[in-house]
């Protein structure tokens, strides 16, 4: 079963449950508390009777108990020790008066029912004689009522079901509206459907499940799509290691091919590789630039991973840059280039020095060597109007094309200048583990590479 049916039945039992109970206890303990009462007022009502008639003669009394039989439920009795009646008032059936005796009170009848609540009492007359006071009360309107409440009971019954069944309606539609709507929403969140959304509009628990399950579902979905992301960027680096490698070998088999050209020439005494010292001379070459690229692949094989916290500290950049533009000092001198530094003494960035200063070296280094001659190589500082503090290197060239700097990152790409065509593929590398942005875009005298720290 449902849970709409389910909670209209469990209330509309419950409902018509209590109020048949409610009947049949009101039924049970009514006539109890009715025939206490009256026989706590009654015994009160005769108490200040015989208080009052005390000591007093009968046509005294008579003026006390006609007014209370005018104003009181009662059936009253005066009797003599002999059982003389000497006052009575009934209600109801009437019979004979006893007549034993003479008496100044009028009184021709008594009551006599099935069911009485009586009580009586000894008193004394002004005479000295002892008279008994009987009062009693019918219990026949309590009879009464109970015959009423169960003459009722069937439409009382009959009401209390349509009333209770459109009760138990409106609250089941209301209690589970909200839990049908939780139920539809985690249907469409087992698709993972981007919309879903539990749209209940509650103030208690209900309200508070639908929010937790609408957080915990945006968690999941970020969750999805991260994971999602990371296994893109793992294929997207397992397509780079493999074209890398195949790259690679493309690289070594070139020069090794000469090598050993050149070698088997020189073994078998074969046309110019008799010569066997210049041809020596020429492998060492080969083999001293082999050597070099090798220490860089090697390098470009070691950035997998970001650096550690323990790598960073406050790095002075003037002196990182000095330091590391001073290895290319001769190579400006000979090109006539001037290098020229405007940083700060001050001037300090959170930054892995050791890894950081690789990219920095690239940079400079390409600067240098593919600068014009007797031009120049900037190194400063600047704030952006976001309020980016950079590290800008300039030299003055031709500058690329997009074309031309969308390569220049390619792994091995040398261009029209020679080298290995690693440095710009390292040093994106390395900035990218860093977690720095960078842009090389060129000027009107030549080309800017900005690192933004």
């Amino acid at each position: 079963m449902k849970i709409f049916p389910k909670t209209f039945m469990g209330s509309l039992s419950l409902i018509v449950g209590i109020i048949v109970i409610a009947f049949i206890l009101i039924s049970v303990l009514l006539p109890r508390f009715y025939t206490s009462y009256k026989e706590d007022a009654l015994n009160r009502d005769l108490d200040s009777l015989v208080s009052e008639l005390n000591n007093k003669g009968t046509s005294e009394m008579a003026e006390v108990l006609e007014p209370f039989a005018a104003s009181r439920d009662y059936s009253i009795t005066l009797l003599t020790e002999y059982g003389e009646i000497l006052f009575s008032r009934a209600i109801g059936v009437s019979v004979a008066r006893v007549q034993s005796g003479r008496s100044d009170f009028p009184g021709e009848s008594i009551t006599i029912t099935t069911r009485l609540i009586d009580g009586s009492q000894t008193l004394t007359d002004s005479a000295g004689n002892t008279l008994t006071l009987n009062l009693s009360s019918s219990m026949q309107p309590i009879d009464e009522a109970s015959a009423v409440l169960l003459g009722v009971l069937p439409y009382v019954l009959l009401i209390s079901i349509v009333l209770a069944a459109a009760v138990s309606f409106i609250y089941a539609k209301t209690i589970t509206a909200p839990v049908k709507a939780i139920s539809k929403a985690a249907i469409d969140m087992r698709t993972l459907a981007p919309d879903a959304n539990c749209n209940v509009k509650s103030s208690g628990e209900i309200g508070e499940l639908a929010i937790n399950i609408n957080e915990l579902y945006g968690r999941l979905l970020s969750t999805i799509n991260n994971l999602q992301n990371e296994m893109q960027n793992v294929a997207a680096a397992d397509k780079d290691k493999i074209d890398f490698m195949l790259t690679v070998s493309h690289e070594l088999k070139t020069p090794l091919t000469a090598v050993k050209g050149m070698i088997e020439g020189m073994i078998w005494g074969v046309g110019v590789y008799k010569d066997r010292d210049e041809y020596l001379a020429r492998c060492g070459e080969h083999i001293d630039a082999l050597t070099g690229l090798l220490s860089e692949i090697l390098d470009a094989s070691k950035l997998e991973l970001s650096p550690s916290p323990e790598d960073y500290s406050d790095v002075n950049i003037r002196m990182l840059v000095k330091d590391t533009s001073a290895a290319y000092e001769m190579i400006a001198l000979s090109k006539q280039v001037s290098i020229n530094i405007d940083i700060s003494d001050a001037q300090c960035a959170p930054l892995p020095e050791k890894l950081f200063s690789k990219a920095l070296s690239n940079i400079i280094s390409n600067a240098v060597r593919h600068g014009d001659a007797g031009g120049e190589v900037n190194i400063y500082t600047k704030t952006d109007d976001r309020g980016r503090s950079s590290l800008r290197i300039e030299n003055t060239c031709n500058p690329l094309s997009s074309d031309e700097i969308r390569r220049a990152f390619e792994p091995f790409h040398s261009g029209e200048n020679g080298g290995h065509g690693l440095g710009l593929y390292l040093t994106e590398r390395i900035l990218k583990v860093c977690g720095l942005e960078y842009e090389f875009a060129p000027f009107e005298r030549g080309m800017r590479f900005i690192i933004f720290i």
